[in-house]
């Protein structure tokens, strides 16, 4: 018995005649005939009562017809099973606790792995951390090495600057500590993993006017006289006209200098084996 000839069985439960599931799988009645009499032959029972005019499925055959769903049903996991499985096997998933290791990481996989996928995504440290330990995902990018068991390489350094317009008070200082700008308000971007973590944490007398679309939030830097951070990274690279007309002030605390690395678990250091050469 074939695939066809199951599904058609299965569909006389549903259509109750030989022409409506001729139509359904686009054949004539007479090949759904000659289908049903081979299925018939291999249960070796009556499947079907057989009028002038009409066929119903027999009470066996209806218990043939449910069970030959429930084959479908399982087949179909089981393909859904097999190509999870294959993808998961072509894809490096990535959790990484800041934004910007996946600007760089991201071009890197692409260069390294053509025939790969990678997805991504940005967490808390917290949660980066976790879903290393859980095993849920391949890579993980973390503001400080591993231990002696987890593959581990430097990935970058990235450097967290204040961002303020030309005429604040701040803004003809070289430099300045977290300490002195707790208290003032500012703008924030949501997504920011760790670098969220940070200034919330270490600026407690500050309030964060926090904006989700990125549109949004370079309008609000470019039209407000709100503070706000940036790095060294997103200057060079992704966001280098965001902070046109603000000026930017580094900020000296060792915790805002940061190296990234990548962390891999055993899984994803076969399968990015390059990335920590």
């Amino acid at each position: 018995m074939n695939l066809t000839e199951l599904e058609q069985l299965a569909a006389m439960d549903e259509l109750g005649s030989f022409s409506e599931v001729a139509r359904r799988f686009f054949v004539s009645t007479p090949t759904v005939t000659r289908n049903m009499a081979r299925v018939e032959k291999y249960y070796g029972v009556e499947l079907f009562s057989r009028g002038k005019n009409r066929v119903d499925l027999t009470e066996a055959g209806r218990l043939a017809a449910v069970g030959a769903q429930r084959i479908l049903r399982e087949l179909e996991a089981s393909v859904a099973e097999v190509r999870a499985y294959d993808r998961n096997l072509r894809t490096i998933d990535v959790v990484s606790c800041a934004p910007a290791p996946l600007w760089v990481l991201t071009p890197r996989v692409s260069r390294l792995y053509p025939h790969m996928g990678m997805t991504s995504r940005v967490a808390s440290l917290a949660q980066t951390e976790e879903a290393l330990v859980a095993g849920s995902c391949d890579v993980a990018v973390l503001p400080r090495p591993a231990g002696e068991a987890s593959s581990c390489a430097k990935l970058m350094d990235e450097h967290l600057f204040l961002c303020v317009p030309p005429d604040h008070a701040l803004a003809k200082r070289k430099s300045v500590t977290l300490a002195e700008i707790n208290g003032f308000n500012f703008l924030l971007g949501s997504d920011l993993g760790f670098w969220n973590d940070v200034v919330r944490r270490r600026l407690p007398a500050s309030r964060f006017l926090v904006q989700g679309d990125e549109f949004a939030l370079s309008e609000l830097i470019r039209t407000s006289s709100l503070p706000c951070f940036t790095t060294d990274v997103a200057l060079e690279s992704r966001y280098r006209d965001a902070d046109e007309g603000r000026v930017s002030v580094p900020i000296e605390d060792a915790e805002v200098n940061v190296t990234f690395y990548l962390v891999a678990t055993e899984r994803g250091a076969k399968k990015a084996a390059c990335l920590f050469a």
